[in-house]
């Protein structure tokens, strides 16, 4: 329950504002209010609802400063990643896998909703080569955060189409496999920079 909740308002389900009721959740999902509570506690705990008291639900609001303060976070922790890989031996499958995401992405029968998941695996794939569960799960959150936007831009702008510079992915496996340190943090930020500038054109 907890996961498909969090996954309606990542998705925009459940808009931003939007106060749902206990009872309903409960209702739908055939438990009772305990699991339900549960669930809402873990989502209060990681900001992404408001419990007000006599009222019901409320689903969290977005803010323009709130996407670059996370825009900026990512970029440091990406930059972790990025060079922490290149001291690393890739395994051949993983590479292998990371090259497979990069073109389907990048081809134009993929759909923007289907771009979004393969990038989200694309760069999940890149995090745990990390080995680190802490920096996993900070980029994950993050991650959901930005996805949250696209998904209420897109609705917002439906001439939103691309998900980002998705060439990007190719020219960094190409870096990554060439181990170019400079050159792969040059394609990684222009890749994040193009996929916050779609969202603050959009917004403004």
């Amino acid at each position: 329950m907890y996961t498909e909740l969090k996954k309606r308002i990542i998705t925009n389900i459940y808009l931003p504002g939007e106060v749902l009721s206990e009872n309903s959740i409960a209702a739908e999902f055939n438990v009772s209010r305990t699991p339900v509570r549960e669930a809402l506690k873990a989502l209060q705990n990681e900001k992404w609802i408001t419990i007000i008291p006599k009222i019901g639900i409320q689903v969290s609001t977005i803010e323009m400063n709130e996407l670059k303060k996370s825009f900026n976070v990512r970029k440091a922790l990406e930059t972790l990643v990025i060079t922490t890989i290149m001291d690393i031996d890739i395994p051949k499958e993983t590479m292998d896998k990371l090259e497979y995401l990069s073109q389907k992405c990048n081809s134009p029968e993929t759909s923007s909703a289907e771009a979004i998941e393969i990038d989200v695996e694309f760069h999940e794939t890149l995090w745990k080569l990390c080995d680190n569960d802490i920096l996993l799960r900070y980029l994950q959150e993050l991650h959901y955060y930005e996805q949250r936007w696209w998904y209420y831009m897109k609705n917002a702008n439906p001439n939103l189409k691309e998900v980002g510079d998705m060439g990007s992915l190719i020219r960094l496996c190409k870096c990554i496999k060439e181990r170019d340190l400079d050159n792969a943090l040059n394609v990684l930020y222009m890749h994040l920079e193009y996929y916050i500038d779609q969202l603050r054109n959009a917004f403004f």
